[in-house]
């Protein structure tokens, strides 16, 4: 959803930092502009610091995401298995089974979005988030107060910015809305990025142009690259990279093989063969490229790479800080880029077991499985599922023929247990087979199969399932670690279980079977 250059932020004048997350051995520590050590080497991950506060991952084993003040103080104690950063007084967090929530910076919930899959920062007031619903995903926007003020319907949605929101159609277009939903720039693009200052960059067969707020372009499709850079652009053409100006006039002529955008000041960051250096706005260079790596300035210092570690320099190229540091943060890269952050979406870990329980036990009865029972023939079966003969196997009891999705995390598969294919030798080393119409199944069987945040929760669907079959009770000498077995008066329920799987048999009653 997000991009390295999709921030609202991209082409603005970034805040100076005080702080700077850095590699020290196996932890993360915070260093200030001088590369001393503020806060002491601890953390497993670690964000930039935004309005005196930072998100951070604890080192232990069981790593939980919290938020700490710049005296390395939590702020709020880590206990999330997940996290945004704050932005407009707000951060999304995940805990262990649950739906995303949204805190403020004293760690009290304002909100809970129960049905959301992937839920995004705040901008200019709202928060994109996604569902999943019968035709796939589909994301829509969410206020300060919890409430859905642009129903989900897009396939893919940026942030706003602008008082506007780059968004996805089914067909794979890009356009834009407005805030009360409505498209305003119509879905004509194969990409789209933030409008700042009036412009926004779109891409277009392969190529990458500039409309205005009308959607009518300023800069025709012409590069294979673009950056929004404060009243100018970076470009790329032809594998290398330089700058146009509003009205796409070439100013510094595409000669990089890499750049990042001036951000305002008045030096940026190129790469000219193997290294690193930096030019003035005039294109010329003023530190002589020398490093494997550099980033955009931050005020008067600069992040750069020599030896595989990191340091500062000054705008002349000075050293202030030798390399010494092991790695920098990818969102640190982010911020030094656009301010924008990698820690700007979560996903839900929250598993509703009670759809996938209340599926099944709808289609179980104490008088048949999905409509059918043992007395039915086959021949009723395939008119009533709309499937064939060639639907099952001459060689195996297990048949498979119903398939369905429930949640995005468990689809459901719907056996015929017993083979309706009789075999007879025809005395040329082969055999003959003939499908019997009046065929009754042996049993029935559920095989629920969990992914993403259900895998792993087999016992928790089988309490539940169990929890549910009313009627029932627990045949503990048929029971054990993988099977579980309930039995009424006159009914069976096996459940078995292993990675991933949840499987429910509903076999004939024994005296039939007979």
């Amino acid at each position: 959803m997000l991009t390295l250059f999709g921030s609202c932020g991209g082409g603005l004048k970034i805040k100076e930092l005080k702080l700077f997350p850095v590699l020290s051995g196996n932890n993360w520590q915070y260093v200030d502009r001088e590369g001393k050590t503020v806060i002491n080497p601890q953390f497993g991950d670690a964000s930039v610091f935004r309005d005196g506060i930072a998100l951070v991952q604890t080192s232990s084993t069981d790593a939980k995401w919290g938020f700490i003040d710049e005296d390395g103080k939590y702020a709020i104690m880590p206990s999330y298995l997940s996290a945004t950063i704050f932005s407009e007084g707000l951060a999304w967090v995940v805990s262990k089974n649950e739906a995303p929530i949204a805190i403020n910076e004293k760690g009290e919930i304002k909100i809970n979005l129960k049905d959301a899959q992937t839920v995004a920062i705040f901008k200019e007031g709202l928060a994109a988030f996604s569902i999943v619903d019968s035709s796939g995903l589909k994301w829509g926007f969410v206020d300060k107060e919890g409430k859905v003020v642009i129903n989900p319907q897009f396939s893919s949605a940026d942030n706003f910015c602008n008082d506007k929101c780059a968004v996805e159609n089914a067909d794979g277009k890009w356009g834009y809305i407005d805030k009360d939903g409505k498209i305003i720039i119509n879905y004509q693009f194969d990409g789209a990025e933030n409008f700042i200052n009036g412009k926004a960059i779109v891409v277009s067969d392969g190529k990458y142009g500039v409309i205005n707020d009308q959607g009518k372009y300023i800069i025709n499709p012409q590069f294979n690259g673009m950056v929004n850079d404060g009243g100018k652009f970076l470009i790329n053409q032809n594998d290398k990279w330089g700058w146009c100006d509003k009205d796409g006039k070439i100013n510094i002529n595409p000669q990089f093989e890499y750049a990042s955008p001036f951000n305002g000041g008045n030096l940026a960051a190129v790469k000219s063969g193997d290294m690193f250096g930096y030019i003035d706005k005039e294109g010329k260079i003023v530190i002589n490229p020398q490093f494997e790596d550099a980033y955009p300035f931050n005020g008067n210092i600069a992040l750069v790479r020599n030896s595989n570690k990191y340091g500062f320099i000054d705008k002349e190229g000075k050293y202030l800080v030798n390399p010494q540091f092991d790695q920098i943060k990818n969102d640190l890269r982010y911020y030094l880029f656009n301010g924008s952050s990698q820690f700007e979406t979560v996903k839900t870990n929250y598993f509703n077991v009670d759809v996938i329980t209340a599926r099944i036990k709808k289609k179980i009865t104490d008088k048949s499985v999905a409509g059918l029972n043992f007395d039915t023939p086959i021949s009723t079966i395939m008119s009533k599922l709309k499937i064939t003969q060639n639907d099952f196997s001459k060689y195996s009891n297990e048949n498979q023929v119903v398939s369905e999705n429930i949640t995005n995390d468990a689809s459901l598969d719907f056996y015929i247990i017993g083979n309706p294919w009789t075999q007879s030798y025809n005395g040329w080393f082969s055999f003959n087979y003939s499908f019997n119409q009046n065929y009754k199944p042996q049993s029935y069987a559920y095989r629920i199969n969990l992914k993403n945040n259900g895998y792993g929760k087999e016992d928790l669907v089988i309490k539940s399932l169990i929890n549910a079959m009313t009627g029932y009770s627990k045949d503990t000498t048929q029971s054990d670690e993988n099977e579980t077995t309930l039995k009424s008066d006159s009914l069976t329920l096996n459940f078995f279980k292993k990675n991933g799987v949840v499987i429910v048999i509903r076999p004939s009653d024994k005296k039939k079977q007979e």
